[in-house]
């Protein structure tokens, strides 16, 4: 599947990969967060010792920055982003996940940024068109 980056998103990337020295497969920026895919393999590079790239990039940025492992399954993917879900249900183009009820807030985040972020990684890199929090 291809994705169109904007110049703005290709310039996140392209500082993201010049301090964590790892390829970003996609990028998705919100007002107040960056959300980074990078092959799973490569995730504890990305995030550094202790946080300490991810610190470096959140100075360099203005913003938070979340770091998740990229699955050509969309289950795996949406695992990788919420690791707590208790179930996973795919029909029609949507994907319903069952989430303990004190995660919910957590999960959707303030303004539903999380939510609508992770809307836009699966609707870029899986079948499916939407996330659905039950």
């Amino acid at each position: 599947m291809t994705v169109k980056l904007g110049t703005t998103t290709i310039r996140t990337i392209a500082a993201f990969e010049h301090v964590t020295n790892v390829h970003a497969k996609d990028c998705v920026i919100t007002e107040n967060c960056v959300y980074f895919l990078v092959d799973s393999s490569k995730i504890g590079m990305a995030i550094g010792k202790n946080g300490s790239v991810v610190k470096e990039l959140r100075k360099r940025l203005g913003k938070y920055v979340k770091v998740f492992g990229y699955s050509d399954n969309p289950e795996t993917l949406i695992r990788n982003m919420i690791p707590n879900i208790k179930n996973i249900e795919m029909s029609n183009g949507i994907i319903t996940i069952t989430i303990p009820s004190h995660e919910k807030l957590l999960v959707i985040g303030k303004n539903g940024n999380n939510i609508k972020a992770l809307n836009e990684i699966v609707s870029r890199h899986c079948s499916a068109k939407r996330v659905r929090v039950k």
